[in-house]
């Protein structure tokens, strides 16, 4: 842009502005302004019209703010043009950056110029109205739209619907909607997508069955069936729907499959699939997205084998599926074979499952370099790429990168709940105390999460009255009720301080029932202090509430070894082998070469496991 800018003199400010599409942001349009400026092609009235229509259309919010400052500052450019005026007031409406103080007031302005506007000025600021959560400038229009001679038109009719359906105002929506002379069918199915997403089915209900079949279009019957879909109970209405429709499109095979699959309800869903007239990329995601939410790894992967084509959203949800069900050795794989074969450029949902994977498998490096990349594309860390970096450098044991990536993003909870719980892991507790505290007087109102990295920093650190002082503010001062995890924090801390009684007592004073985790915390501080009386005591109650496993048999095995009572050693190992007591077998990885090894107790489905198991004998024999 630079380079034609330089080589070609400014003879034509259309031909000049021409060029404005390949610009992406405003620096790129730098050049090209200066010669709109400098030639002063500002001064007229066509050229800066044009110029700032193309402008107003850029996908840079930068540059439709630059085109609304030309716009109110010109003094040629022609202000009684309503389409003018329409495309700077859209230029407000669009995008993450969208502005509908800026519309509303370009609106204002108009027609205060004596502009009349038309019916696409309405449309707009009425969707602008919509983004703002009062009501009070969408009354304004509304009457503006009632003093116009374009009160009775169905368009605006149906925009004054959607307007008030999409604020959560169904009864004003009704009420615009039984007063129109005419409907079609976009106002039948305006009307009931509002009152079904505000969940008002009886609404939606009685309103269908007064649609006649000739307003009945594929949008109703698919909205009526996302209705269904979405509430409780009621897919077999759903499915009855789909059954009925007279003709059925892909959105209406996608919707009643999506359905089924989060309902967790394969065998529907994959019928469904089967018989399908024809699939698309959406299609083919929702079902596999259904088996990794089952926990169907393998069935799901073999969809994702056997598709024609895929999108960047199918890509997230098979490595996203990996993460959730504990696959990261296959979602880091498949990340890598993404970047390498796919041809896609992963956006913050795929470098956000990635960087789970590699904080549970310790991959530093693999870390880095996606750190490098976010670096390089200048993508922000205020949202998951943030807390996912933090993480990802705590649970890899580089604190002080997880705290730079803090403090160049950490402006929302989950950022300090991350930081909070990396330092807590790592026996930072007066550290993450501070954070806490820290949190406090910036007004950061703390959620649960931050309360269990907060306890378990106390725990790990032996901060026992802190610890007690943070469970009372979490449920005193932050109205926060402590979960199962609250409370085995707390077991933990009074255990590894010894005081077993104050542990027994909150246990047993817990709201809910304490799960075998908090049981077997307790035993396991039992040990440790050697206090085989209430060791005895947790044991009774871990075997009575049937949640006694292989380890809580263990730990108490332990706790008469610890005391020399081998008669009590031999009684819970038999009882361990009436009870056919299972353990699962442990599983750890190897990074080797670029490559991750898996290796789990007892496994011989290694290529080079003989070798492997040589060596480790060789060096356990030069051990001993």
């Amino acid at each position: 842009m630079l380079a034609w800018a330089s080589c070609h003199p400014p003879t034509d400010p259309f031909l000049l502005a021409n060029n404005l599409p390949r610009c992406r942001t405003l620096r790129d349009t730098d050049p090209l302004l200066s010669r709109f400026i400098t030639a002063g092609f500002l001064r007229t009235p066509a050229a800066a019209a044009d110029l700032i229509l193309r402008l107003c259309a850029s996908l840079d919010p930068a540059l439709r703010l630059l085109a609304r400052r030309i716009f109110f500052s010109s003094m040629v450019v022609p202000c009684n043009d309503p389409f003018l005026w329409n495309a700077v007031i859209k230029s407000s409406t669009h995008g993450p950056a969208a502005d509908p103080c800026a519309a509303s007031l370009a609106f204002a302005l108009m027609l205060s110029a004596g502009v009349s506007a038309d019916r696409f000025s309405f449309s707009l600021v009425l969707k602008a109205c919509s983004q703002d959560p009062s009501l009070h400038a969408g009354l304004q229009v509304h009457a503006v739209v009632l003093k116009s001679n374009l009160a009775t038109e169905l368009y605006l009719q149906n925009c004054l619907i959607a307007f008030y359906a999409r604020g959560g105002h169904c009864e004003l929506a009704r009420r615009v909607f039984d007063r129109m002379p005419q409907r079609d069918s976009v106002s039948w199915n305006s009307i009931i997508d509002g009152f079904a997403k505000n969940g008002r089915m009886d609404a939606v209900e009685e309103l269908f069955g007064r649609m006649k079949d000739r307003d009945r279009n594929l949008v109703t019957w698919n909205t009526m069936i996302c209705c269904y879909a979405a509430s409780l109970g009621g897919i077999n209405h759903a499915r009855e729907l789909f059954d009925r429709m007279p003709q059925r499109d892909l959105i209406s095979w996608n919707l009643i499959i999506d359905a089924y699959a989060k309902l967790g309800r394969m065998e529907n869903a994959a019928a469904l699939f089967k018989i399908m007239p024809a699939k698309d990329v959406i299609s083919w995601t929702n079902l596999i997205a259904g088996y990794m939410e089952a926990g169907e790894v393998g069935l799901a992967r073999q969809l994702f084998d056997e598709m024609p084509e895929r999108d960047l959203i199918t890509w997230n949800v098979m490595i996203s599926g990996y993460v959730k069900n504990g696959s990261f050795a296959q979602a880091l794989s498949l990340f890598h074979e993404m970047k390498t074969q796919a041809n896609l450029t992963p956006d913050a949902i795929t470098l956000a499952a990635a960087l789970s994977a590699i904080s549970e498998l310790g991959r530093i490096y693999d870390g880095i370099a996606v750190h490098d990349y976010i670096k390089r594309n200048r993508l922000p860390l205020y949202g998951k790429l943030g807390v996912g970096l933090i993480d990802m450098y705590a649970k890899c044991g580089k604190l002080e990168e997880a705290l730079q990536v803090f403090e160049a993003s950490g402006n929302t909870v989950d950022h300090w709940n991350a930081i909070i719980g990396g330092l807590a892991i790592h026996g930072y507790g007066k550290q993450a105390l501070e954070l806490f505290h820290a949190m406090e007087r910036l007004l950061l109102k703390p959620d649960d999460i931050t309360f269990i990295g907060v306890l378990n920093g106390c725990s790990h650190a032996g901060l026992v009255d802190q610890g007690l002082k943070c469970f009372e503010i979490m449920k005193k001062d932050c109205k926060l009720e402590p979960k199962v995890q609250h409370y085995g924090c707390m077991v933990d801390i009074l255990g590894r301080a010894g005081r077993l009684d104050d542990a027994w007592k909150i246990i047993v004073e817990m709201p809910m029932p304490p799960n075998g985790v908090i049981w077997r915390s307790l035993l396991s501080a039992c040990r440790k202090q050697g206090d085989i009386t209430m060791g005895q005591k947790v044991a009774g109650t871990l075997i009575q509430s049937g949640v006694c496993d292989l380890s809580s048999h263990v730990l108490l095995s332990n706790i008469y070894a610890g005391s020399g009572l081998w008669g009590d050693v031999r009684r819970v190992r038999m009882m361990m082998r009436q009870r056919e007591s299972i353990k699962i077998p442990g599983c750890s990885w190897i990074e080797l070469g670029g490559v991750v090894h898996e290796f789990v107790v007892g496994d011989i489905s290694h290529p080079l496991s003989t070798e492997i198991y040589s060596l480790l004998e060789l060096v356990r024999l030069q051990l001993v």
